[in-house]
């Protein structure tokens, strides 16, 4: 996603702009800033850099041909895609990629979002997902360790293995393993503690067993 919004923020800029800023704006390293620019050269975007004290980054101004990259379907794909996106989930709306891409074909991308907004109304959930919240955090680190976590629901406290959030016509679910499969309105957790114990048993997928799970 960083190197998406690096590309925008060097289109939107009328000059050069130094690592250093780009590492203040992106809050991470300069070292970082640099691999990220690294891998843009690599994936082909014409970044030009310049040495000295009055340095600094930039895309080649000639790169006008970027936004004709894309086939007018491609970009219906991808602002249908990013419209549903942003009408289910808080952080695909806080990202404003749609007005992201507007900054490259203005044009092209609203003729595509005032058709959709006219022909195809979105009303999955009552609530947007958020998978940046304190519970998603905790269910993240537990995923990213492979170990049991804690979580309390109604006042409940109970231990699982998480496996992965699963996306359902309910919300936003998390599928994990107790003495069974089971499925969790992530919604209805109050709270999550990450525990030290591990697992390294057999996993079911849940594409595997779908017909299996409990809901919870």
């Amino acid at each position: 996603m960083r190197l998406l919004d690096i590309i925008f923020y060097l289109l939107r800029s009328n000059s050069k702009v130094t690592i250093k800023e780009l590492s203040k704006i992106f809050n991470v390293s300069t070292k970082t800033i640099q691999r990220d620019l690294d891998k843009l050269s690599i994936l082909g975007i014409p970044i030009i850099t310049y040495r000295g004290v009055n340095g600094g980054v930039e895309i080649d101004k000639n790169y006008v041909l970027a936004k004709h990259v894309l086939r007018y379907s491609d970009y219906e794909s991808l602002i249908l895609t990013l419209y549903i996106g942003e009408s289910i989930s808080k952080n695909i709306s806080k990202s404003f990629l749609i007005d992201k891409f507007k900054s490259v074909d203005n044009e092209r991308c609203s003729k595509i979002l005032n058709n959709l907004k006219e022909r195809f109304i979105v009303d999955l959930y009552e609530n947007k997902f958020d998978i940046r919240n304190e519970i998603c955090k905790e269910i993240d680190k537990s995923l990213d360790n492979k170990s049991f976590i804690e979580l309390e629901i109604n006042g409940e406290k109970f231990e699982v293995y998480p496996i992965s959030y699963v996306l359902r016509s309910e919300g936003l679910c998390l599928y994990c393993r107790k003495e069974e499969y089971i499925m969790i309105l992530v919604d209805k957790i109050s709270k999550a503690v990450v525990s030290n114990k591990s697992y390294d048993g057999t996993i079911i997928s849940y594409d595997e067993n779908k017909k299996n799970i409990k809901f919870i």
